[in-house]
């Protein structure tokens, strides 16, 4: 599969983070980020020209300087362990590459390959939905991880011993990385399946998870609500502080119950109760 590579250097770290979470609303799926600078990548098949016009429009708010390049298929795996440091979450979840070394000591081992697929636990929104996790009891519950990205959070809600965990994306190369990655982790009960918030009609869930972006989430909260069971929970994320207001006005507006929220490098988590 080939890719997009825009190489985008943004005016400030500020500019940096709200252009990955336009971008990501264009259809960029993946993004590594250095000191100054990022780089974003969008399928070929997904760039058009309505995706070149929304990105000049993006420089009219918030001015960046920027290079794209089509990438060839190519050892996507090779490609990101150059950029993947293992990850450690609240002393409880080792997130780590296959080409790492296990570390002892940790209740959660996780080892994710995640090719080109968003989560692998670095960004802020991840890792605060895996400490949110942390805190939870998911033993025998039914959990659903949309947009599930490499599935880093259904193996973790696994290995916490869910009945069973449904992961959801609507990227062909995520679903199939999910796989993969709940193959190397030797976890049971995860079904993927390639789609959107539809797929949840005629379920049931005990725990959603949702770490998307806030214009998906504003769309489909009501579907998610409609899939929880009674004294069920909504784990949403994706979005930054300035927008909690708007995803915690319209949970509540739906019956939801708030119940926390944490921020990390102004993103934010969400949790609420059915």
């Amino acid at each position: 599969m080939n890719y997009f590579e825009l190489n985008c250097i943004p005016k400030t770290k500020e500019h940096a983070e709200i252009l990955i979470v336009r971008l990501a609303e264009l259809g960029f799926d993946s993004f590594i980020e250095n000191e100054d600078s990022f780089k974003g990548y969008i399928q070929e098949s997904l760039y058009n020209e309505n995706t070149a016009s929304e990105i000049e429009d993006l420089k009219l708010n918030f001015p960046f300087h920027y290079q794209l390049n089509l990438i060839p298929d190519q050892n996507w795996n090779q490609e990101w362990e150059k950029n993947f440091p293992p990850i450690n979450v609240d002393d409880k979840c080792y997130i780590r590459a296959s080409f790492h070394e296990a570390k002892p000591g940790y209740l959660h081992d996780i080892v994710i390959n995640p090719k080109m697929s968003f989560g692998t636990g670095h960004h802020e929104t991840t890792c605060l939905v895996i400490s949110q996790l942390l805190k939870m009891d998911l033993e025998d519950k039914a959990v659903c991880d949309m947009g599930c990205g490499t599935s880093v959070l259904a193996i973790l809600a696994a290995k916490m011993h869910a009945a069973s965990v449904l992961a959801i994306d609507v990227d062909d190369w995520s679903v199939e990385n999910s796989r993969e990655n709940i193959d190397t982790n030797n976890v049971q009960h995860i079904v993927v399946k390639k789609g959107d918030a539809h797929l949840l009609a005629g379920n049931t869930f005990h725990v959603i998870l949702a770490n998307i972006n806030r214009n998906i989430l504003l769309r489909d909260i009501d579907k998610y609500v409609s899939a929880l069971a009674q004294k069920g929970i909504l784990v949403m994320s994706g979005f930054f502080e300035t927008d909690i207001s708007l995803i915690r006005n319209k949970a509540e507006s739906l019956g939801m119950r708030f119940e926390n929220s944490m921020q990390k490098n102004k993103w934010a988590m969400l949790s609420f109760f059915k």
